[in-house]
């Protein structure tokens, strides 16, 4: 009785580990097989070969690997491999975003900030970098202070936009370092003009474009540091090719006026016409002014 009843117990066992492998095995199959794919889509995209890497991360994408959406998105976001669809990766954004992905929410952040395939909506940019910088994601930590610093989609507050791009830069975001050394040269309460110049330093060193035209300028008005127009012209002129407009504006001006540089006609209107045409009317008024100078008022 006793030996069946240790039969009876063993085949319980056995019954019931059977019925475990044959439940979850399969599963685990799966599983592996979606980061399989996973890794193999991420991969080839990686070496740029998206069109290869695009039926991998579709598939894993759609068996749920945050990884493949996040990847599967930014090919539609870029129009790698394929036409570029921003209404395509908002559905993989926001379903990685949702599983906690962080680089996934600040792109979907990004998506609402400029309307990319979603109506703008600086709130829910908000929200969604939030989410990311409180998962110590420096790109979104300086957008999140961005965003106190201009008051979009929050309450403007010098305090919270210093405390998370304090937090950006010491992870080593130049952005962070140029939009914070903005606050300690415009913070109110917060200024420290040597700190501001001491960061806006090191961004530009990174070749940041807004470091670069701050200190520019800054050099142009001795302001906070020693007047120096050879280190304006170089610091503009490296700004201004980055496609900054405040840059090419004042460049400009330097060439029109020969504000520590020979006069220069062709120089001063090849840079104002560049922010001209984006908008800006100190430009458009330069040259005016340069279109109906006098006869040898430049030197070339």
């Amino acid at each position: 009785m006793q030996e069946k009843k240790q039969t009876r117990s063993g085949w319980k066992q056995y019954a019931t580990l059977l019925i475990f492998v044959l439940l979850i095995a399969p599963a685990g199959l799966v599983f592996a097989g979606v980061a399989e794919d996973a890794a193999k889509g991420i991969a080839l995209y990686e070496t740029k070969n998206y069109q290869d890497a695009l039926p991998y991360l579709q598939k894993a994408a759609e068996a749920g690997d945050t990884r493949a959406q996040l990847y599967l998105g930014n090919l539609y976001r870029e129009g790698l491999g394929v036409k570029k669809d921003y209404a395509k990766t908002i559905p993989w954004f926001e379903k990685a975003a949702t599983a906690g992905n962080p680089r996934a929410q600040t792109y979907l952040g990004i998506a609402y900030s400029e309307g990319l395939g979603v109506e703008p909506d600086y709130q829910k940019a908000a929200q969604w970098f939030l989410k990311a910088a409180e998962q110590n994601h420096a790109p979104a930590q300086t957008l999140v202070g961005v965003m106190y610093y201009k008051g979009m989609g929050v309450e403007q507050s010098f305090p919270q936009a210093q405390k998370w791009l304090e937090k950006a830069a010491a992870n080593g975001e130049k952005d962070a370092q140029s939009f914070l050394g903005l606050i300690y040269l415009e913070g109110n309460d917060h200024n420290d003009p040597q700190k501001a110049v001491e960061l806006l330093s090191k961004a530009a060193d990174q070749d940041e474009p807004l470091a670069q035209t701050i200190l520019g300028i800054m050099y142009i008005q001795g302001k906070y540091v020693k007047q120096d127009y050879a280190k304006a012209e170089v610091l503009l002129t490296k700004g201004a090719e980055a496609g900054n407009v405040d840059a090419a504006t004042f460049l400009g001006n330097m060439y029109y006026r020969g504000q520590g540089v020979k006069k220069d006609k062709a120089k001063a209107v090849k840079w104002l016409e560049k922010s001209a045409v984006r908008g800006d009317m100190d430009a458009q008024e330069l040259l005016y002014r340069i279109h109906h100078a006098k006869p040898g008022e430049f030197d070339n």
